[in-house]
């Protein structure tokens, strides 16, 4: 635990100490641990139980509403010693915002993804992804695989960083997600921008906010040929599947080489403390954390004019000849 602190204090003073090991990883392809640094949830220490009243203690002590949207980003083995299941855990949720909406994100895994080694290099070319609404599935945890199966659940038609909602604005903020030509998945259309124009709470819930926070795509996405940084998208095919229903949809995403090699995470968590961006507690050992969406996307586009929090090394990498 100590050693993983000091390597985040480390890297955390420069966003070019985490480009570089990105760099060397992806480039050379070595599993070391310090990759482990870049992994969805931080390994705290453990304790037999929480009191999942304590969580939503917290939630309402820092400005959640019975009203309001909440976007859920969470580890369900992280929330194992509640005692609680998914599906309770749900339901807890839900009484939290009675009048408002639950939103997780439900990002499916598809048949035809790259293994890890050709990840940065694939091409799909002429290739159609199948992505089925109901059946593809769910790699953001046993959460929001549970929120699916909700009768009262909508979902998003959008293959890309895909959402599920129930409550009030669930309906709505689904509808015309696939509008327009060459949409994007944070974009104009999306339940992304939905939710950031609702001013969602963004939670995560045993696990680091800064390490899975896709509402700062929204940013990116709805600046679209304004974003500064150029050659963001590609194009990809898709046959929506939904019941009898299907369609082939052309759409763009963020190329692979911007979050895999130009991705500064530690410089992000650390500034949204430094800006008290996001709240954050440990209970029992789980860390529970809330944005605003609102707050976020003000000091998102205060500091994008240059594409934060993403870097490039490029001169750098020419001036020390790392490779050479």
């Amino acid at each position: 635990m100590k050693k993983k602190i000091t390597l985040d204090k480390i890297i955390s003073l420069s966003p070019y100490f985490e480009l570089l090991i990105r760099w060397f990883y992806w480039r050379i392809l070595i599993h070391i641990s310090i990759l482990n640094f870049f992994n969805k949830t931080k390994k705290l220490s453990k304790c037999s139980s929480i009191n999942f009243d304590d969580i939503i203690n917290f939630l309402k002590k820092n400005g959640i509403n019975s009203d309001d949207i909440i976007l859920v980003h969470s580890s369900y083995k992280e929330l194992k010693n509640s005692g609680k299941s998914p599906i309770e855990i749900i339901e807890e949720l839900k009484k939290l915002v009675s009048n408002g909406t639950l939103v997780m994100p439900s990002i499916r895994k598809f048949s035809n993804d790259p293994k890890i080694s050709n990840y940065l290099k694939y091409d799909y070319k002429n290739e159609v992804t199948n992505f089925d609404v109901y059946k593809s599935p769910v790699i953001t945890g046993a959460l929001p695989s549970a929120m699916l199966n909700r009768i009262d659940a909508y979902i998003s038609d959008f293959p890309l960083n895909n959402l599920v909602a129930i409550g009030k604005h669930s309906e709505q903020m689904m509808i015309g997600n696939l509008d327009g030509e060459l949409p994007t998945p944070c974009g104009q259309n999306s339940a992304w921008k939905y939710c950031l124009e609702n001013n969602a709470y963004i939670i995560g819930l045993g696990i680091e906010l800064a390490s899975c926070l896709t509402m700062i795509h929204t940013i990116e996405d709805c600046l679209d040929e304004k974003w500064p940084i150029k050659g963001w998208y590609r194009e990809r095919k898709f046959k929506i599947i939904k019941n009898n229903y299907s369609e082939l949809k052309t759409i763009r995403e963020r190329k692979p080489i911007w979050g895999s090699l130009h991705w500064a995470g530690r410089t992000l968590a650390k500034d949204l403390v430094k800006n008290n961006i996001v709240k954050s507690i440990l209970i029992n050992g789980v860390i529970i954390e809330i944005i605003s969406s609102k707050e976020l996307a003000i000091f998102l586009n205060s500091k994008n004019i240059n594409g934060y929090p993403y870097f490039s090394l490029n001169n750098k990498l020419k001036k020390i000849n790392v490779f050479s």
